[in-house]
C-alpha cells in the first residue's frame, strides 16, 4: 500500500472528535497518509484537542465546531475547507444515533422522525455543501457510516434500522445520479470499540463482546477506518454506491442486534 496514497488532497470527516471512535480513527489515518484533514465536532474542547493530536504528529489539520443537524454549520464546514485549503476532494460522514431505542408499540412520530432525520440529513446537507464548493472537480469520494442494523430484528432497534435502511439506500441513489462526478460508498459497522459502547466493552477489554463475533474479537475503530480509507481512495475508483460490512462476519448471523457504534 502507497503509505501516501492522499497526498495532495483535503479530507472533512465529521463526528471525528471522540476518543475512540470510528471518526478520529478515519480522520488520523487519511493525515498519516499524506491528506490535510478538517476535523469535527460539538465539543469545542475535544475538537481542540483532537487537532492539536493531530497537529503534534506532524500533520495538516484543522478543527471545526459545529454539529451538523444544520445546513449553516454544514455550509461553514465546507467552507473552512475551501478557505484554508483551495479544495475539497475526500468527505467522510460519521453522524447518526439511535437516540429512542423503543418498540413499534412504543415510539412516538417525533421520535422515529428525530431518528430518521439524525441518521440521514447530515450526510445529504454535507454532500450538497461540498459539491457545491467542488467535490466533484477532482474525482472526489464520499462515504457514509452505516450500521448492520437493517441486516437484524431487534425491536428496540426498530426505527434506528429504518434509519440505517433508508442511508443505504440514499448512498446508493446519490452513487447513481453522481456516477463519473463523485464517488459515494457506505460501510457498515457492526459493534465497535467506541466510546459510545465503552459499556459493553470496558470491563473485560472487549473479550465476551468479541467472542459473540463469528471472527472472535472486538471490531476497531481502526478496522473500519482502513475500509473507509479503502473506499475513498484511488485503489477503489471502480466502486460506487456499495454498503460494505465491516462486522467481524456478524451480519451473516440472524436475530438480536447491538446498534451503538
Amino acid at each position: 500500500m502507497d503509505a501516501q496514497r492522499f497526498s495532495g488532497r483535503v479530507a472533512i470527516v465529521t463526528g471525528s472528535t471522540a476518543d475512540p471512535s470510528i471518526g478520529r480513527s478515519c480522520a488520523f489515518r487519511l493525515a498519516r497518509e499524506g491528506a490535510a484533514v478538517l476535523v469535527n465536532g460539538r465539543d469545542a474542547e475535544r475538537v481542540a484537542s483532537t487537532e492539536a493530536a493531530l497537529r503534534s504528529e506532524g500533520f495538516t489539520a484543522i478543527g471545526v465546531v459545529g454539529s451538523m443537524d444544520g445546513e449553516t454549520a454544514v455550509a461553514a464546514l465546507a467552507d473552512r475547507a475551501v478557505d484554508a485549503f483551495g479544495r475539497i476532494d475526500l468527505v467522510v460522514s460519521t453522524l447518526g444515533g439511535a437516540p429512542h431505542p423503543l418498540g413499534f408499540d412504543a415510539i412516538s412520530e417525533v421520535q422515529l422522525l428525530e431518528t430518521m432525520r439524525v441518521n440521514t440529513w447530515p450526510a445529504l446537507a454535507l454532500i450538497r455543501a461540498t459539491l457545491e464548493r467542488g467535490l466533484a472537480d477532482n474525482a472526489g469520494s464520499f462515504v457514509t457510516i452505516s450500521s448492520g442494523s437493517p441486516h437484524k430484528t431487534t425491536s428496540a432497534m426498530l426505527s434506528y434500522a429504518a434509519a440505517k435502511a433508508a442511508l443505504n439506500t440514499m448512498t446508493r441513489t446519490i452513487a447513481a445520479d453522481l456516477a463519473g462526478r463523485v464517488r459515494v460508498n457506505a460501510v457498515s459497522p457492526g459493534l465497535v470499540r467506541t466510546t459510545a459502547t465503552r459499556q459493553i466493552w470496558e470491563a473485560d477489554g472487549g473479550a465476551a463482546a468479541g467472542a459473540n463475533i463469528p471472527v472472535g474479537r472486538l471490531t476497531e475503530p481502526d478496522d473500519v477506518a482502513a475500509a473507509v480509507c479503502f473506499l475513498l481512495s484511488d485503489e477503489a475508483r471502480q466502486i460506487t454506491g456499495i454498503t460494505l460490512d465491516v462486522d467481524g462476519g456478524n451480519h451473516l448471523r440472524s436475530g438480536g442486534w447491538s446498534p451503538i457504534r
